[in-house]
């Protein structure tokens, strides 16, 4: 710590004495930011408040453990972006500040369209932000917050440090973000347009935020706060105000008043309650992260809301953490506090649907049980785990902080300030450990059988219908009772669906859910049990089957590549799952087939062994029914014997194959085929 301090006084005075320039070099990288001259005055543009204004922008950076020199600005080499954006300042209040912070475009070279680019290694994409950290003196809050929600497991804007200079004046200390839309890589919503004004279409995607209105949003409506004389403004942000339809309008908030009557009522029932209307992981981590953080603005602005088409509500994403840990203004407020809960202390309090959550037992029960598992070693808000990455992102700005602090002559110590960070840190995990270990609890879900079975996720184009449209799961009720699913549905977004009220599965039921089930009936001669919205990446995807809840039921990772069956890669075949009770989020349970053999739903009624297994070179067949025939394929499905029977039992000989996993069907004299898989030692 002392070395650090002493680091930055020696940089200050040799700026004092005029003996360097700002910026040479620095570990970080450079953002260079020149826009066009004017013409009428033969000076550059200034950055304005809307509309952007022309401007070529380079990024020197190589890698992490490269040193970026600004000499190298010419050289394509060292450069991450060269090219042309637009660029303008954002915010309102934040405006306010010499320091300003900025939005910006990357645009082609006709200065018009927008270029999607992979800043900084970013995922790609033309809409970026340079945060300036403003209000905040540990420069670290947002950035921290950010990969803590990203580590919970939901969607949080990526940031990477930099240094930035405008026009030839060094700026300082900046932050690159993503800004809040709907994107693959970001927000992964479906994005509407303005005909998308009937159901189910209208039903979808929207960004919602609260928000003050002073940068010039309009609100589209506006609640009560819960004891708190400002009203909430919610404020259309994707689609924008402008874009948007009355009919979109209208839909959205009708789903909020909906979720507003149905959570002050307590309503718990998940296919007519609040647990059928917003995604309870979402707002438990939402509230979890807003109250261990003391965020002084979580749900009144700068609080967004996300919902797909036909899909949940859901928090987040989470942004503008600068007022947190303890820091409010300047600590002139004071209402980042360590011993307050933000939806209770009288002051942007958000809508009283907060509240009226937390006072909910099971809502609570679930909150709880979430901060016991988070908090736990290891875990995200393991107090360890958090004090190692503020050490980390204090280590990679540190040799910026000594420019930063001289050019906005921000000086005080700042080591001491993180300490005190710290230890505030610590004093808001051990309260928010009492408030939230109340010692009532809800009672343990007994989660159904449930199990993915069947999944084409990318199947190629036949009779004239599109891969996208032949897509579909399978869902198997491996057990011997009638299990009722409403309110389950896929969680991860991507992917959406949510059994209806008063939908069950029989035992041993296989059922399908379509992209299209007209096209599913026409091409595979089966019915399906349901649509699904959204379409399977043809790569992977986490299909998470929970209950209304949230409590995860099943889950598969597929892949398109080894040891994944590839054959179910746009080849025709589709990924069938070699026995139910096999774990299934393992690529070797896997089996790929054009036809639907293997599991169904009388799958269980036959008896059948087969022993020994894994073998090394006879295994015995035993049936409870006579054998017709059986057939050998290996992993990727190639017939390798077939061989009729007639017996209820027979010997394989497995000698002459080579080491692996193959896979045995057996068909039995009721008609009956029966697939298990046989390991070759």
């Amino acid at each position: 710590m002392m070395k650090r301090a002493l680091l930055i006084i020696t940089i200050c005075l040799v700026y004092l004495a005029g003996h360097a320039q700002w910026l040479s070099s620095s570990n970080l990288p450079i953002v260079i930011i020149t826009t066009d001259i004017d013409p009428n005055t033969n000076n550059h543009y200034a950055i304005q408040d809307d509309p952007k204004v022309g401007a070529t922008m380079k990024i020197l950076f190589v890698n992490d453990s490269t040193i970026n020199y600004l000499d190298n600005q010419n050289d394509s080499a060292y450069l991450n972006y060269n090219g042309r954006i637009g660029i303008e300042l954002r915010g309102s209040t934040s405006q306010g500040h010499n320091k300003k912070p900025y939005g910006l475009e990357t645009r082609m070279a006709d200065d018009s369209t927008n270029l999607n680019v992979p800043l900084l290694g970013l995922p790609a994409e033309n809409d970026w932000i340079l945060n300036p950290m403003n209000d905040e003196r540990s420069y670290l809050r947002d950035a921290l917050s950010y990969i803590l929600m990203a580590e919970l497991g939901h969607y949080a804007p990526r940031t990477r440090y930099c240094e930035v200079i405008v026009n030839g004046d060094y700026r300082g200390l900046y932050y690159l973000t993503e800004k809040i839309k709907i994107d693959d890589n970001r927000v992964d919503l479906w994005a509407m347009d303005s005909t998308d004004n009937t159901f189910p279409k209208v039903s979808g995607g929207y960004i919602i935020k609260a928000d003050k209105t002073t940068g010039g949003d309009v609100a589209a409506w506006t609640t009560p706060a819960h004891d708190y004389w400002e009203d909430v403004n919610y404020i259309f942000h994707d689609p924008k105000p402008e874009e948007i339809s009355a009919e979109q309008g209208t839909y959205i908030q009708q789903y909020f008043d909906t979720i507003t009557q149905t959570i002050a009522a307590h309503n718990q029932d998940v296919g007519t309650g609040f647990p059928a209307y917003i995604d309870i992981p979402a707002f438990v981590d939402y509230m979890i992260m807003g109250e261990f953080t003391s965020n002084v603005d979580i749900y009144q602005k700068s609080t967004f809301f996300h919902k797909d088409r036909m899909g949940k509500l859901r928090a987040g994403p989470v942004w503008d953490f600068n007022l947190t840990f303890g820091n409010d203004l300047g600590n002139v407020v004071g209402r980042s506090g360590y011993d307050v809960l933000q939806f209770d202390n009288g002051d942007n309090t958000g809508s009283d649907f907060w509240h009226q959550l937390y006072e909910d037992d099971m809502f609570y029960c679930y909150l709880s049980n979430r901060w016991n598992e988070l908090t736990e070693e290891g875990a995200p808000l393991d107090i360890n785990h958090i004090n190692h990455l503020i050490d980390s992102l204090v280590n990679r700005i540190e040799n910026a902080m000594g420019r930063e602090i001289w050019r906005w002559l921000r000086f005080y110590d700042y080591d001491a300030h993180l300490l005190e960070m710290k230890e505030w840190i610590g004093n808001r995990f051990d309260w928010l450990d009492s408030a939230f270990n109340d010692t009532l609890s809800c009672a343990v879900e007994t989660l159904p059988s449930l199990v993915i079975s069947k999944i084409n996720y990318h199947p190629p184009i036949m009779m004239g219908h599109s891969s996208d449209e032949l897509e579909f799961i399978g869902i198997t009720n491996n057990s011997s009772d009638t299990v009722d699913v409403t309110g389950i549905y896929f969680k991860n977004l991507g992917l959406t669906y949510q059994f209806p009220a008063n939908s069950v599965i029989n035992p041993h039921q296989e059922i399908f859910l379509a992209s299209n089930p007209q096209v599913f009936q026409d091409c595979y001669h089966k019915t399906a049990y349901g649509k699904f919205y959204r379409h399977l990446d043809n790569k992977s995807e986490a299909l998470v089957l929970a209950d209304a809840w949230g409590n995860i039921i099943d889950e598969v990772t597929y892949a398109d590549t080894p040891p994944w069956p590839t054959a179910a890669d746009g080849f025709g075949e589709f990924l069938i799952l070699i026995d139910l009770d096999y774990d299934n989020s393992l690529a070797e349970s896997w089996m790929s087939a054009s036809e639907f053999v293997g599991i169904e739903e009388h799958d269980r009624q036959t008896a059948l062994s087969v022993t020994p297994n894994p073998t090394s070179d006879i295994t015995s067949i035993h049936s409870d029914k006579l054998i017709k025939r059986i057939t050998l394929a290996d992993i990727s499905g190639r017939i390798i014997k077939i061989q009729d029977i007639f017996s209820d039992k027979c010997d394989l000989n497995m000698s002459t194959f080579p080491s692996g996993i193959y896979i045995l069907q057996v068909v039995t004299e009721d008609g009956n085929t029966l697939t298990r898989k046989i390991v070759k030692k």
